[in-house]
């Protein structure tokens, strides 16, 4: 039989271990639930854009005003197209970065994917911008950093779970 007292850890969040008090939830994160914010707003922004593309392409006729030319209405199919497509992939980042904070099944890797597209197309604009006279710097700046967004997003959400 001995006297000695057993040793207690010296505080009490010792005893309880080490938790971090971050608004990110548990399952994702700090980084990764950044990277989400980032994808959520930038498909808010896409979504955003594709509205606007579509009412262009809708009302591109009425710039000409009284007398458009022949083949006026041939000139709304396309950017209708990628308004379209803008606002498809835009409402699925969004949608994907709220499935992902509410933890739903297989929701990380759609929306990683979803952000490796988007900072794909990104980098191509940027390099389309550069590219074509006259070169917009103020474009090419915007989706470089949209590129990064979601290229750092698309990694964060497909790397291994620890």
């Amino acid at each position: 039989m001995t006297s000695r007292r057993p040793v207690r850890a010296a505080s009490a969040t010792g005893a309880r271990g080490r938790t971090s008090h971050t608004l990110a939830p548990a399952h994702l994160g700090e980084a990764t639930a950044a990277a989400t914010v980032g994808v959520v707003v930038g498909g808010v922004a896409l979504l955003i854009s594709g509205i606007g593309i579509i009412v262009m392409a809708l009302t591109i006729q009425s710039r000409y005003g009284g007398d458009p030319p022949p083949d006026a209405g041939s000139l709304v199919v396309a950017p209708l197209l990628l308004g379209l497509a803008v606002l498809l992939l835009g409402g699925a980042l969004t949608a994907g970065g709220i499935a992902v904070f509410g933890a739903a099944p297989r929701a990380r890797l759609l929306t990683g994917i979803l952000s490796a597209v988007a900072a794909a197309l990104a980098a191509g604009g940027a390099l389309l911008a550069m590219a074509s006279p006259p070169a917009a710097p103020v474009l090419a700046i915007g989706l470089t950093i949209a590129t990064l967004i979601f290229g750092v997003a698309a990694i964060l959400l497909l790397r291994p779970l620890r």
